[in-house]
């Protein structure tokens, strides 16, 4: 059994989004192996929905239900001839959905049936090997309520090397609930999986002119007190936790650059970070900054959202 962090969520319902036309399937791999380890069930989920049922208005409403039925049926066949080759789990749920939006089809599944982790496939280049996110992903990403696991690998790795992203700098309180949040959730995987466990802080460079506004410090004083600022906090943060030393990393400069770099130098197999509710992640604002933190990374991406998330209608 593992647990979601400060508020303790048992995983006993897993959900995998099928991706559509591929042959690989690296999220159900992922899902079956999660419901190995922790005796959770399974939901394999297919969103389905043909654009020329749009132009069908013109037919009774039998016809278009034939249609829709129809489409519907060659489909679960498909889905069928493709699960058949994995070794799924006794307490195994398939289902399609008919949907025209499919991230409102996933979620609402996903409440329908409590699961408590979204497994979705990513999108890889073929010439690099950083993530390709769909806007489907980024949708996930911003609005899920539940945890969404963003995998890429075709083989399930064995997530030797575990890294979550906090702000152990900033003491409000929204910000140390999720670093708390993140940290819990990132030592239950680690234990599930055997994991060496690293967390990374990313703070900012010092603008000139703030040095230039505080006359009691020179710039390299500014720079030093703030940067062991960060560092007293994060090794706060690591003794209490419990974490080695030497797998804390505390670095300056911007987001989109630390934690990618961080992530490829332990080689990191799967990066936690916070999703928060004003549209940002762990911190950072969920736009250019975020997209640039998550396509340079190579790795699988879990999301988890604070607590008291809401998710935006739009």
């Amino acid at each position: 059994m593992i647990t979601f962090g400060y508020t303790m969520i048992d995983i006993n319902s897993v959900l995998v989004v099928i991706e559509p036309n591929q042959l690989q399937q690296p999220a159900l791999s992922r899902g079956i192996d999660l419901v190995n380890k922790t005796g959770a069930k399974l939901m394999v989920l297919l969103s389905v929905y043909h654009p020329s049922y749009d132009m069908t208005t013109m037919m009774s409403s039998s016809e278009r239900e034939e249609f829709r039925a129809e489409y519907i049926s060659d489909q679960y066949q498909a889905l069928s001839e493709l699960i058949e080759t994995y070794d799924l789990p006794s307490q195994t749920v398939t289902a399609i959905n008919w949907h025209k939006r499919v991230y409102d089809s996933i979620v609402e599944t996903a409440k329908d049936e409590q699961a408590d982790i979204i497994i979705k496939s990513t999108k890889h280049h073929d010439v690099v090997t950083s993530l390709v996110f769909t806007p489907l992903d980024w949708h996930l990403m911003r609005k899920s309520p539940i945890p969404v696991l963003l995998v890429k690998h075709n083989e399930w790795p064995s997530y030797d090397d575990i890294l979550t992203a906090v702000n152990t700098g900033d003491e409000d309180k929204s910000h140390t609930d999720l670093n708390e949040k993140l940290t819990t959730t990132a030592e239950d995987f680690a234990k599930l999986f055997s994991s060496n466990l690293y967390l990374v802080n990313a703070y900012p460079h010092i603008p000139l002119p703030l040095a230039k506004s505080s006359p009691a410090f020179t710039f390299n004083s500014l720079n030093v007190a703030i940067r062991n600022h960060h560092k007293q906090a994060m090794n706060n943060f690591g003794l209490r936790h419990r974490i080695q030393h030497a797998n804390l990393y505390v670095k300056e400069g911007l987001p989109e650059q630390v934690i990618p770099n961080v992530a490829s130098n332990i080689n990191a197999d799967l990066l936690i970070i916070g999703s928060g509710s004003t549209g940002s992640l762990n911190g950072f604002t969920l736009g250019n900054t975020a997209e640039h933190i998550m396509n340079n990374i190579k790795c699988d991406v879990l999301t988890i959202k604070p607590d008291g998330f809401v998710s935006p209608k739009h």
